[in-house]
């Protein structure tokens, strides 16, 4: 991968670069994030909560929120960030925002070559970072989880940074958050993010909490460290897609619906629940539906025992 990356930088030096990622890198130059929207905007899903999330850098909070493009902007995404925050606070857990200080962590701007503009980015994310007073970081993006746990810390950052699946089987264990194994006879699949499983060793904690709902976990032949990727890491979601034949998430798809009576197809990343969305559209006669992993969470909380 450091020599792939060293030659897309190469290529970015020369401006030989797909029309649509240099669109992406320009939005990203301008306001701080992929879809070219200005950062007052960052926040503005919050406004569909009936209570209020700190800004971290006004007052202290044991979290900050490092919510990212996908789950800020992103329509098709952002209810999903207002459920995990309705299950946070909840649950008590103190936690905060960036708001407009926040900008994309760089990671797939780093990885389609762009070295400047990352560089960037982390210097304006840092500083909103030291203006907050705060004791660890989580994310809901793999992508951001990355570059905020294995490179920021070369530009200083000194705090723990956690997958918000980590963070809620922390609370599960505690007895903080109260899943009940509600959903028993239900079956689903789930998909590793190759950020997550792959990079960060991060595979047990979300099927933990899948089990703690009571739904069986099928597992699709690849999985864990060896998943599939979902073709869309790196900035290839950024890109124009090639003719070359079936995407690698249609693929995934059908891998899926080899399972025998799967009733829903588990994503825990921003990207994939809009890729993989569609991608099911794409393909047809699917049987499952697909869910960010904390629709059954929710499910999990809401609902009494059913034993």
């Amino acid at each position: 991968m450091p020599t792939i990356i060293d030659m897309r930088r190469i290529l970015v030096e020369q401006g030989d670069v797909d029309p649509l990622l240099q669109q992406t890198l320009e939005n990203v130059a301008r306001q701080g994030n992929s879809y070219g929207k200005s950062g007052r905007m960052r926040a503005r899903w919050t406004r569909g909560l009936d209570f209020t999330i700190p800004d971290a850098r006004k007052e202290p909070v044991d979290y900050v929120w490092f919510v990212g493009d996908y789950a800020s902007f992103d329509e098709r995404v952002q209810y999903v960030s207002q459920r995990l925050a309705r299950i946070l606070h909840d649950a008590g857990v103190s936690f905060g925002l960036l708001f407009e200080g926040e900008r994309s962590a760089g990671n797939d701007v780093r990885r389609a070559g762009e070295e400047g503009l990352f560089e960037m980015l982390v210097e304006q994310n840092m500083e909103a970072l030291r203006d907050a007073d705060f004791t660890a970081i989580f994310t809901t993006d793999p992508h951001s989880l990355h570059t905020l746990r294995n490179e920021y810390p070369d530009y200083g950052l000194d705090k723990p940074v956690y997958h918000y699946t980590e963070l809620l089987l922390e609370l599960v264990a505690s007895g903080t958050l109260p899943l009940r194994p509600t959903l028993r006879g239900t079956r689903v699949t789930y998909h590793d993010p190759c950020y997550l499983a792959r990079y960060n060793g991060i595979i047990d904690p979300p099927r933990k909490l899948i089990e703690a709902t009571g739904a069986e976990l099928v597992e699709m032949p690849r999985h864990g460290a060896n998943t599939f990727c979902c073709g869309g890491g790196g900035g290839r979601i950024w890109m124009s897609e090639s003719e070359s034949g079936e995407r690698p998430s249609e693929a995934r798809i059908r891998e899926a619906q080899a399972l025998d009576g799967v009733d829903y197809f588990v994503v825990s990343c921003p990207k994939d629940l809009t890729m993989y969305s569609a991608a099911a559209l794409t393909v047809g006669d699917v049987q499952f539906e697909v869910v960010e992993l904390t629709a059954l969470l929710g499910r999990a909380l809401d609902a009494p025992d059913a034993s």
